[in-house]
């Protein structure tokens, strides 16, 4: 029944186009773990809240490595375009009523009942192919406290996302890997492996956003994330010094 409302539109949208008026609309979809969006267009500004991945805001105005964008209250904010991805969608405006013809009562459909399926034992699967189905392997592996087989399939998942087309993806992949791996080195306290690893993270993608609460990885993982921060200020003040 759906399938045949969904074919009558269709066919008074083709044979009819003066009955829709709409305009294509530019959203920015997070597809991040997390996201800053900021006052300004820069790494340095306050932040007015953090995205989730998914969540959707219309474009304002695209800035190149920034995107303008409308919150849901009305303010305007900005965030790094490579922590999105665009769709465009048509907003339809206004659609002329038009009349139902009436339709016969459907029949009752008898559904047979469906067989019960044979429960097969998992087996032990190779590792994924691609690089985001090892990053995924990796985290339920360090979910799983297995933090050595993490690291090590990880690694490989930064390996395989070096030779991906998608610069904004290679660097989503990899910081997310590196950033994995440092709390693996903290729970295997390998602090000083576990900072290298933030720090990697910060290098990809600069404006990187934990989104947790102490609560989540606990006080060591932020301090260790906060003395990663202060290391790459202090790389980039020496880098302009000379200059």
């Amino acid at each position: 029944m759906m399938k045949r409302y969904i074919v009558f539109f269709i066919f008074i949208l083709l044979v009819s186009p003066g009955l829709v008026h709409g305009k294509e609309v530019k959203f920015a979809i997070i597809n991040a773990s997390g996201a800053n969006i900021r006052e300004k267009p820069t790494t340095k500004a306050p932040i007015i809240t953090v995205a989730r991945y998914g969540e959707k805001f219309e474009v304002v105005e695209d800035l190149g490595p920034w995107l303008k964008i409308k919150l849901p209250d009305g303010r305007i904010g900005f965030v790094w375009t490579p922590l999105t991805r665009i769709e465009v969608q048509k907003i339809i405006e206004k659609i002329v009523e038009v009349k139902k013809t009436p339709r016969p009562e459907p029949k009752p459909v008898i559904v047979p009942e469906k067989k019960k399926k044979e429960v097969k034992p998992i087996m032990e699967k190779p590792l994924p192919p691609t690089a985001e189905g090892k990053l995924r392997y990796g985290k339920k592996l360090y979910y799983k406290e297995k933090y050595k087989e993490a690291i090590s399939v990880l690694e490989k998942a930064i390996a395989d996302a070096s030779v991906l087309e998608n610069e904004g993806k290679r660097r989503q992949i990899s910081a997310d890997a590196y950033f994995l791996i440092g709390l693996s080195y903290v729970e295997l306290k390998k602090e000083d492996r576990a900072k290298e690893a933030f720090k990697k993270t910060l290098k990809l993608v600069p404006d990187y956003s934990l989104n947790v609460t102490y609560e989540e990885y606990g006080r060591k993982v932020m301090n260790l994330w906060k003395q990663a921060e202060e290391e790459l200020e202090q790389e980039e003040i020496k880098k302009r010094l000379k200059k």
